[in-house]
């Protein structure tokens, strides 16, 4: 396993297709200080691409998006209450509640490490700047996806698996309709770096370029 994940990293950091990549999307982005709140690992990648400081206390954690609603849409009250840490009887990764969510710290090694990385990253949070993203899974519903069209933010998000052609920040991904919620979309090419999320959106305009108001990503969806 050692070896094969050495020559992954072989094939990122020294592949002139994906340091060209890195370098077009790191010109490319001017909005430098966006806060990205989501429920898994694009988070970490799309700040680590753009070479941006994490303003996120979600970089490097993970959420079922149900939780991850009720964390956007509660999020100052959220933010206010402690980190309660219990040894999870699957992971190994530091595991904790906030209030009623539960959250995994999948790339930490300690509780302390967790929280203060926690602790930090919500001191940089831009309620200004703040952008989210989730995808249909977790057993999320239309009456969630419309609840979160309240939230304060400038931009938002949803991939999804079904089509929901009334609410305008849903993003459908086809090749998942007939499962019936998203499924990998941080998978990798190891030829370019390109991850499969870029094939459906354009993330760096939506950063540069969205407004908030109703949410419209229709500029920054990518034809399938």
């Amino acid at each position: 396993m050692q070896i094969k994940n050495r020559i992954k990293k072989i094939l990122i950091d020294y592949n002139p297709l994906v340091i060209l990549r890195r370098k077009h999307m790191r010109s490319a982005i001017k909005n430098k200080t966006a806060t990205f709140l989501c429920p898994n690992c694009i988070g970490g990648i799309l700040f680590h691409d753009l070479d941006l400081q994490f303003r996120s206390p979600t970089v490097n954690t993970m959420m079922i998006q149900s939780d991850f609603v009720k964390f956007v849409l509660n999020l100052e009250d959220y933010l206010n209450q402690e980190l309660v840490f219990f040894r999870h009887p699957e992971l190994n990764c530091p595991c904790a509640k906030l209030g009623d969510i539960t959250i995994h710290f999948t790339h930490y090694q300690t509780q302390q490490e967790a929280e203060q990385k926690w602790r930090e990253r919500s001191a940089r949070i831009d309620r200004n700047n703040l952008f989210i993203f989730l995808s249909e899974r977790d057993g999320l519903t239309r009456e969630d996806f419309l609840r979160l069209g309240s939230v304060s933010a400038r931009g938002l998000v949803i991939f999804t698996a079904n089509e929901y052609a009334d609410i305008p920040y849903t993003v459908q991904i086809k090749k998942y309709s007939r499962d019936g919620f998203v499924g990998n979309i941080l998978a990798m090419s190891y030829l370019t770096g390109q991850r499969e999320y870029e094939k459906y959106f354009d993330f760096v305009e939506w950063f540069n370029r969205a407004v908030g108001g109703n949410f419209d990503i229709t500029p920054f969806v990518k034809r399938q």
